[in-house]
This record gives structure tokens, sequence and C-alpha cells, in this order.
């Protein structure tokens, strides 16, 4: 048994991973798909959601916002980019975010996660 797996064995959640990619309507129209309607590249595969950080405060003139940061590990062999969008559910919540830069180790990735508001 590898680090990889013995890490993978504590995964209680599971993410499914959709990839922005261009499509051809059936009127010959190309069109450029993301977030959920995007390409599924990863379907409930065994993942570890982190806590959430408690958010950011980000002020500007007339309003404010709080971005809420999470991290994804999942195994090495996961290939999660910067501008996926990844389903992670927890406990039986659901959370759209959006991926930043890995972070890939030998044993798992280590995958920034800001959530996506507008579309949980």
């Amino acid at each position: 048994m590898t680090e990889a797996d013995i890490l993978a064995s504590t995964y209680t959640d599971t993410c499914t991973v959709y990839r922005p990619h261009k499509a051809v309507q059936p009127s010959g129209e190309s069109v450029f798909k993301k977030g959920l309607e995007g390409q599924a590249v990863y379907e409930a595969i065994p993942c570890a959601l982190s806590s959430p950080t408690g958010g950011k405060l980000s002020q500007g003139r007339a309003t404010a916002s709080v971005d809420t940061d999470f991290s994804l590990f999942v195994r090495p062999e996961v290939d999660i980019q910067p501008g996926d969008t990844v389903v992670a559910v927890r406990l039986g919540k659901r959370f759209v975010c959006g991926a930043g830069l890995p972070e890939r180790h030998p044993s798992h990735n280590n995958v920034p996660l800001k959530l996506q508001k507008d579309k949980a």
C-alpha cells in the first residue's frame, strides 16, 4: 500500500469536476461552455474537503462580500486544473467552487477552491 493509498482511505467526501470546453451547436455555431455546463472530467471521486476558512471580507464602495475558501485533497493522479468547476459533497451539503492552481505532491494534490455563491 502506497502513501497515496493510505491518504485516500481517509477521504470521506466526493466531488465532480467540470472543465470549460468549446462545443458546436446543431446550427454550426461554436459556444464556450463553462461552470456546470462544462464537460464532466471526473464524477463522484473520493476526496477530502477542508473546513471553510471563515471568509475574508472584501468591501467595495457600496457593498461588502465575504469570500470563502477551501482546500480539496485528491489522489495525485487526479488532474484538476485552474478554472475547473468543482462540485464537492461533504456531509450531505453541496459546495460549488472554482479551482485554483493545485499544489502537487507524490501522495496527493491540494487544490485551492473558492466558493461560488451564485451557483450553490
